[in-house]
């Protein structure tokens, strides 16, 4: 068989220096060009524990996830996302709402998915188009399975954009080791109170591993950075 696999470990880690987290992440580069990442995700401060099962296609657009939560210890549910060109479905089994059937409509293809995993925000950056002389770009038809930061809410799935500016090469350190990186960010809208946040991409070309990001404006500033990387 022609396909590769990359795996992963990255902490999170507060503003305090101290670890709140981690995530094992791996992904299958499939012959056909698909691409499943298979990740998971443990914050201790808000006691949330994330799997994810998530498929994209060669051009990084979302194809199908599974996603699971546990919060404060216990189970808060589950949720299967298949995506076609126009409508985005969700089968949900939640203890609030119960089992749902949930159906999107879209105004045109999805660009990606918020599923929350460190490594899942890295695959927007995917849909910027470096061969347009526009900087930043949004992308359109976002789906997302939480509206949280942490993701500690349903899976229900909501749309929005997703606004991504490029900001160069760079050549980073992290425990995992030295990597070139793209840099991007995102640009977010300042909150009501004037508070601005800021999320931070640094990832490998073309492949889009994870490398490092970094947080502020939001609950907890904090930073996440890459501490293994396998390839076979």
């Amino acid at each position: 068989m022609d396909h590769r696999n990359t795996r992963g470990k990255i902490l999170y880690i507060g503003g305090d220096g101290e670890e709140r987290g981690r995530e094992w992440w791996s992904i299958t580069f499939h012959e056909d060009g698909q691409r499943t990442l298979r990740a998971h995700c443990e914050i201790d401060d808000t006691e949330v524990i994330r799997e994810v099962i998530y498929t994209m296609d060669k051009n990084w657009k979302p194809l199908d996830c599974f996603n699971r939560l546990h919060v404060n210890r216990k189970f808060l549910g589950s949720g299967l996302v298949f995506v076609n060109e126009n409508q985005a479905e969700c089968e949900v089994n939640n203890i609030e709402i119960g089992r749902t059937s949930q159906k999107v409509s879209l105004d045109g293809p999805p660009q990606s998915l918020t599923v929350h995993p460190l490594t899942c925000d890295v695959f927007h950056c995917a849909g910027y188009d470096h061969s347009k002389n526009e900087n930043p770009q949004t992308l359109k038809n976002v789906l997302s399975t939480s509206p949280l930061p942490n993701g500690a809410s349903g899976p229900f799935l909501t749309v929005g954009t997703v606004t991504v500016q490029y900001d160069g090469r760079e050549t980073i350190t992290v425990p995992a080791g030295t990597f070139e990186t793209d840099h991007y960010h995102f640009v977010m809208k300042p909150q009501p109170d004037g508070t601005e946040k800021r999320e931070d991409i640094w990832c490998i070309p073309d492949d889009f591993t994870f490398v490092k990001v970094t947080v502020s404006g939001f609950l907890k500033d904090s930073k996440y950075e890459l501490v293994e990387l396998e390839t076979s």
